[in-house]
């Protein structure tokens, strides 16, 4: 006899039953319902003799198996089945699941029809778990989806948060597991993030691993702000990313990074810092670098000598990564100076370890050159419109200078006396970019101050 059952996460209906990770549930009765109304389950106890798939692709029967807690020879029965169902959807590796099985007498044949989960598998963090050992979660997780290995599908991340969460449960801690995905989610999830929320979980020391005490210490004064503040493993790193490299790009080491942080807990039970941890954030300097050259391409509307120029980076000096950033985007507003207000550079560090310098490919994407048009003045009195008019140098059909307008800003703006007045007044600009005659409007209006 054989019967096909069907299985969904928490089913309404014990006959036909479907599993979908979408959470779209599909019911064939026109197909099920009148065939099992004929051949009921048998009653009582069956002995598993074989265990068979359909669908397999990416994961062995023996693995699949494994998670699904079945052991060839066990007795079973439906509930016992739905069970194992349950476990191979919480596993995460399985888009559709469902299942059949035979009997003859007392044996049984299960198949589990599969449509595997597509995608790679991105990492699993443990956010704050800072009470357990890595393999202290990784085994609380195998107990319900025996073949993690340390990544996982989204399809998985149920059945992850329910084990870490009884996980707390059995060590009798409070908090409540929350899943969150990070990364570009319009190209995929890049990682799980798991965390205990409601439990406070205070930074007491920060240590860099790996820095000099030159750097350290300058690291140290930096992470102040770190202190007190409930630890994450998904908040010091991006800090440290942010806040800290730069103290490293500033000294030549282009290339330092930091690594994953480790939290210990605060072992001093009379530690006014008492629950919270110590944190560790690993840290390679790299190497000291100079500045080799710059390897122009692209560009045609300005000579080499005349970037150069606007770089002012010179060849042994120390690659003062902040110092570059800067001049790069000198060199771009010295393109807005002569019309082109859409260049764009892409630079290229290319590291030479041998004697510690470090060249700059430097990609220029030029655009179109832009033009004056229209100067509009808003508001003024006639005096003032007449002398503004008469100060403005870029007249119509001229090449626009991105940086002529603060200029003028900063130095031609005088107002009739009876333009202060009270409230204050002050001038607002605007330009408007006309993209395809690829020319430039400037607007200047009069406007009431706002009070601070």
């Amino acid at each position: 006899m054989t019967v096909l059952r069907c299985f969904q996460l928490n089913p309404t209906n014990e006959h036909t039953k479907l599993l979908l990770s979408s959470g779209v549930v599909w019911f064939a009765l026109f197909l099920i319902v009148p065939w099992v109304q004929a051949q009921k389950p048998p009653a009582g106890k069956m002995r598993l003799s074989k265990i068979e798939f359909t669908g397999l692709q990416r994961h062995s029967p023996e693995e699949v198996i494994a998670a699904s807690g079945l052991q060839i020879g066990q007795l079973i029965d439906v509930p016992t089945l739905d069970v194992a169902a349950q476990r191979l959807y919480d596993s995460g590796l399985f888009k559709k699941l469902s299942y059949r099985y035979r009997t003859t007498g007392t044996q049984a044949v299960v198949t589990f029809l599969t449509e595997e989960e597509k995608g790679a598998a991105a990492p699993v963090v443990f956010d704050n778990f800072v009470w357990f050992t890595e393999e202290e979660l990784q085994g609380a997780i195998r107990r319900q989806i025996p073949s993690f290995a340390g990544t996982a599908n989204d399809s998985a991340t149920t059945g992850i948060t329910k084990a870490l969460q009884q996980l707390l449960q059995d060590r009798k801690m409070a908090g409540q597991v929350e899943y969150m995905p990070s990364g570009d989610t319009s190209r995929g999830t890049t990682a799980h993030i798991f965390s205990v929320e409601g439990v406070s979980v205070p930074i007491c020391t920060v240590h860099f691993a790996g820095a000099t005490d030159k750097h350290e210490s300058e690291l140290l004064k930096k992470s102040k702000a770190l202190i007190a503040v409930d630890y994450k493993q998904s908040f010091v790193r991006p800090f440290a990313t942010i806040n800290l490299t730069p103290i490293y790009r500033e000294r030549g080491h282009l290339r330092a990074k930091f690594g994953t942080p480790t939290a210990k807990l605060e072992s001093d039970t009379s530690s006014d810092c008492k629950g919270g941890v110590n944190v560790t954030v690993p840290v390679e300097e790299g190497l000291l670098y100079s500045w080799g050259k710059a390897e122009w391409s692209g560009n045609s509307a300005l000579s080499n000598p005349e970037l150069e120029a606007a770089l002012k980076m010179k060849n042994g000096e120390l690659a003062n990564g902040l110092k570059i950033d800067k001049a790069l985007v000198s060199v771009e507003e010295t393109y807005g100076k002569s019309g082109y207000l859409t260049a764009k550079l892409k630079s290229t560090p290319v590291f030479e370890d041998a004697s510690q310098s470090v060249n700059y490919r430097i990609e220029i994407a030029e655009g179109p050159q832009y033009h004056m048009a229209m100067l509009t003045l808003t508001g003024f009195s006639e005096s003032t419109t007449t002398r503004l008019k008469s100060k403005w140098k870029l007249q119509p059909g001229m090449v626009y200078d991105a940086s002529y307008l603060k200029e003028f800003l900063k130095k031609g703006i005088v107002l009739d006396q009876s333009e202060v007045g009270s409230p204050p007044k002050g001038v607002s600009s605007e330009i408007k970019v006309d993209r395809r005659k690829f020319t430039v409007d400037v607007s200047l209006t009069l406007k009431v101050v706002p009070p601070d």
